[in-house]
């Protein structure tokens, strides 16, 4: 749509600067007469005598400046001062006693949502990164654009534990959790897939809740400061803060189901392309292709999920449920060698998720347009550099 609208700019830019050009030949023979008997031709001479002379813009350009500034000076207050409309914290009960809702806190917390995986220290020498297990949600690593991410600044995840979130009350990790506000209503990282998590269904919600105060206190702060890029900060400000839970009850198929679970995982992060601004590229949902560097060397790129022959058309759901299944194997996560293949993808986490819901999520999978995107998961050079470096070499 972009290349469309340039595209025609510039043939519109053509036709401005063809035009004068020939009422400039025309003059030069002394062919007024010409001109004068061509409705079109008298219309394009006023409009390049009238508007389209030095004269006329440095008159107006100043004032059009002027204007622009003071436009976007008034949209940067309104967003800075004004966005998010910031929800109240809700009145909600948990009882934490209630072992049913710990024991689906923690599968959620730590095998579907996975957020004692992105809040603790991980093992970057070890497959697929898994966390410290004596480090359990004290906070972890960070993305940054320095590091090579496509990461609008740096992000550090904070302590999730009882040490940090003790004062917390019910209410406002539940807000934090669904808007992406904090306890002092201020916005939080959009790292923090807060619009995920605002399908979650009230109970999945509380659960979650329920189990975190059960990870043992660790006394830990992170290791820097969380900065994002002022555009991107933003545009944060302009993410809708609206709850819309997404009910179990509701869920009557397995591709419902799977359609759930998948939100809640917040596969879209890596699996989706993403525009300006990391906004996900819904056109292209799922199909992969993100490149993410390896703190061991190389870059890993995220598979195409979609049921296209570049991505799981071939594979059945037995397929599926097993490539899952198969870290469970204790030699699974071993140590990787400098330079050789890793994985960002947490499966010492989705390894213990249900085979019904593996089935449920298989089932989503395949009902999602097919997405042709060929992908090399493991490069030992970044694909996303040699193609700005081809672009460069063909111009």
């Amino acid at each position: 749509m972009y290349f469309l609208l340039i595209f025609f700019v510039i043939i519109f830019v053509a036709a401005l600067i063809t035009i004068r050009n020939d009422l400039r030949f025309l003059k030069q023979k002394q062919f007024q007469a010409a001109i004068d008997h061509s409705r079109f031709l008298r219309f394009m001479e006023w409009v390049f005598s009238k508007y389209l002379v030095w004269r006329f813009w440095k008159k107006l350009l100043p004032i059009a400046l002027l204007i622009i500034l003071v436009l976007a000076g008034i949209t940067y207050l309104y967003i800075r001062y004004t966005l998010p409309r910031i929800p109240p914290i809700p009145e909600i009960v948990i009882n934490h006693q209630d072992s049913s809702l710990l024991k689906r806190g923690e599968y959620l917390a730590e095998h579907v949502s996975i957020c004692v995986d992105c809040h603790s220290a991980r093992n970057v020498n070890y497959f697929s990164w898994p966390f410290v297990e004596d480090q359990k949600g004290s906070g972890g690593p960070f993305l940054s654009q320095k590091l090579g991410y496509t990461f609008p600044g740096e992000s550090f995840t904070p302590n999730i534990t009882p040490a940090n979130l003790g004062s917390w009350s019910d209410g406002e990790l539940y807000r934090l959790l669904t808007t992406g506000i904090d306890k002092d209503g201020k916005t939080i990282n959009h790292a923090m897939p807060f619009e995920n998590f605002s399908h979650l269904d009230p109970t999945d919600a509380k659960a979650i809740i329920a189990y975190i105060r059960t990870l043992p206190p660790i006394k830990n702060t992170p290791a820097g400061i969380t900065r994002i890029n002022f555009f991107h900060d933003l545009y944060n400000r302009t993410i809708p803060r609206d709850v819309k839970p997404i009910y179990l009850d509701s869920l009557k198929t397995a591709i419902d189901s799977g359609h759930y679970l998948v939100t809640i995982a917040s596969c879209n992060d890596c699996h989706t392309p993403k525009k300006w601004l990391e906004i996900n590229d819904t056109t292209r949902l799922l199909s992969g292709g993100l490149e993410f560097p390896l703190p061991t060397g190389g870059f890993v790129h995220s598979a195409n999920l979609t049921p296209d022959e570049s991505g799981l058309q071939s594979w059945t759901e037995e397929t599926f449920v097993k490539k899952f299944k198969s870290y469970l194997d204790s030699g699974a996560i071993y140590k990787v060698s400098p330079n050789s293949f890793n994985s960002l993808m947490p499966w010492s986490d989705y390894d213990a998720m249900t085979e019904k819901d593996l089935k449920a999520i298989y089932a989503y999978l395949k009902s999602l347009k097919p997405v042709y995107n060929p992908v090399v998961v493991f490069t030992r050079k970044s694909v996303k550099k040699l193609k700005t470096s081809d672009q460069t070499d063909d111009n």
